[in-house]
């Protein structure tokens, strides 16, 4: 049985420079290319539909659109948070639609 991957969902304000939020894409790629098999991670606008469906305001990741880790992070929340989901297949999210 092929199991979902776990959604990493990165939100930045794309209309600025990438220099912003470059620090931020470098850390949630150093912790995601050690589940690359087992995340998909998207890159989302801070004014997206995606944003405001959660709340987000500022540049964050959300997990699986249940855990929202602020900007200042470690990697092992990141680590320890895909973890979480990937051992929890059967996981159903209040925000899916």
């Amino acid at each position: 049985m092929k199991r979902n991957k776990v959604k990493v969902e990165v939100f930045v304000p794309l209309g600025s420079c990438v220099c912003n939020f470059a620090p931020l894409m470098e850390k949630v790629g150093r912790v995601t290319s050690k589940f690359k098999d087992l995340v998909e991670v998207q890159m989302r606008s801070t004014k997206s539909s995606e944003a405001a469906k959660y709340g987000v305001q500022d540049m964050c990741v959300v997990i699986d659109g249940k855990i929202n880790l602020s900007l200042d992070f470690e990697e092992k929340e990141l680590e320890d948070a895909i973890l979480k989901v990937v051992k929890h297949p059967n996981r159903h999210s209040p925000l899916d639609t």
